[in-house]
């Protein structure tokens, strides 16, 4: 890397870009700075070689091994096509609207038939199916009620044994403890009494 002060000047005039003035005194520096010289000489080296490279169009796309990969398929390529334009794309819409009016026109009268067929083979009572379906959802609610409060029972039967049981250990702990201090006192008794009897 040059580290001379007047590298920048030197692509100038190796470009010849300098003035008469500058490019005479980038002249005398030339001859005596060895850095300049050689890289003087160094971008006329580049310079020529690729002068010497001929021309040639870039080309605008590589093909690859690959590309057949991301070719569509024909069916693809069809659709794409066929969606291109907006009058291809309106008349397929409206094709598939007649096509489903043309379907439900079909289709409902059949529909029609068959709910007038059971409508006057077996008339049904609308009250008594009502009447059903209410006593089976009182039915549905009476057990799940039931079925609720038999788990909150059973919660609450657990949970008093568990606290009857904390109850116990407690009264047993607290017994334990006053009969400790019974045998204190009763020993400290006996301790005393000899003593006391000594005395006198």
């Amino acid at each position: 890397m040059n580290s001379c002060a007047r590298s920048e000047a030197l692509r100038d005039y190796a470009f010849d870009e300098l003035a008469g003035a500058d490019r005479v005194a980038m002249e005398g520096h030339v001859e005596s700075c060895l850095e300049c010289a050689a890289e003087l000489h160094s971008i006329q080296l580049t310079t020529a070689a690729l002068r010497s490279v001929p021309d040639r169009e870039i080309p605008q796309r590589i093909a690859f091994v690959s590309d057949k990969l991301f070719d569509p398929s024909p069916w693809g390529r069809f659709f794409r096509g066929f969606f291109a334009s907006r009058t291809q794309a309106g008349f397929a819409a409206a094709c598939l609207l007649a096509g489903a009016i043309v379907f439900s026109a079909v289709k409902r009268p059949v529909e029609v038939r068959t709910v007038v067929a059971s409508s006057t083979a077996a008339p049904v009572d609308v009250s008594q199916q009502i009447d059903a379906a209410v006593k089976k959802a009182v039915v549905q609610v009476h057990q799940e009620d039931a079925r609720q409060a038999s788990v909150a029972l059973a919660a609450a039967e657990t949970k008093h044994q568990r606290e009857h049981q904390a109850l116990l250990v407690t009264m047993q702990e607290t017994v334990e403890v006053m009969q400790k201090r019974m045998g204190a006192y009763t020993s400290l008794a006996s301790l005393e009494a000899p003593s006391v009897g000594s005395g006198q």
